[in-house]
C-alpha cells in the first residue's frame, strides 16, 4: 500500500535548546502527538490559536485527550539562504498546570510576568469608605449592687399569655 505524497514543508524547523529537552522529557504519548502536531504546523496544515498579553506574537497548541500539556511556539526570519524564508521556532512543551508552560516561555524569551493588572490590584485593595474597625474593647463589667448616687436598673415584667411572654 502507498502513502499519499506529503506536501513539501511551508516552514524550515528550529528549538529553543531547552525547548528539545522538554519534548524528550514529555510522557511517551505527548511526545509522539507533539511531533505530529509540530510536522502539520511545518507543513501549514494547522496553526494554533494566538496568546494574548505580553505574549502576542506566540502561538499554541494543545496536547493529550484532556490538552494538559502545550507547544508554544512562534514564527520567525530563517537564516539568509534558507529555502523556507520562515522557520517554525518552538519555545517550550510543558504542562499547562499552574501556567507553568506560560512562564517557562517568559523566562526563556525575556519577558518578565506582568504586574497585576488594575482589577487585581483593586480586589487586593481595601476600599477607601471602609475603615478598618477599632480593636474590641470589652464593657465594663454591671456592677453586681446599685452604685450610690445612679438610679436602680429597671425590671422587665413578664407575663404569660396564650401569644407568650410579654414584656
Amino acid at each position: 500500500m502507498t502513502h499519499p505524497p506529503q506536501p513539501p514543508p511551508a516552514f524550515g524547523l528550529s528549538f529553543h535548546p531547552e525547548a528539545l529537552n522538554d519534548l524528550l522529557a514529555a510522557p511517551g504519548d505527548m511526545r509522539d502527538l507533539g511531533l505530529a502536531l509540530i510536522q502539520d504546523v511545518v507543513r501549514a496544515q494547522v496553526r494554533g490559536p494566538e496568546l494574548t498579553a505580553e505574549l502576542t506574537g506566540y502561538r499554541k497548541l494543545y496536547l493529550g485527550s484532556r490538552v494538559q500539556y502545550r507547544i508554544v511556539y512562534d514564527y520567525r526570519p530563517a537564516p539568509p539562504g534558507s529555502s523556507p524564508r520562515t522557520n517554525v521556532h518552538i519555545v517550550a512543551v510543558r504542562p499547562r498546570a499552574k501556567h507553568d508552560i506560560y512562564d517557562t516561555v517568559r523566562a526563556r524569551v525575556g519577558c518578565p510576568r506582568p504586574a497585576a493588572g488594575p482589577r487585581a490590584y483593586a480586589a487586593r485593595s481595601l476600599s477607601p469608605q471602609v475603615r478598618p474597625r477599632p480593636a474590641f474593647t470589652p464593657a465594663p463589667p454591671a456592677a453586681a449592687f446599685p452604685v450610690p448616687g445612679l438610679p436602680a436598673p429597671a425590671r422587665i415584667a413578664t407575663t404569660n399569655s396564650p401569644k407568650g411572654p410579654s414584656r
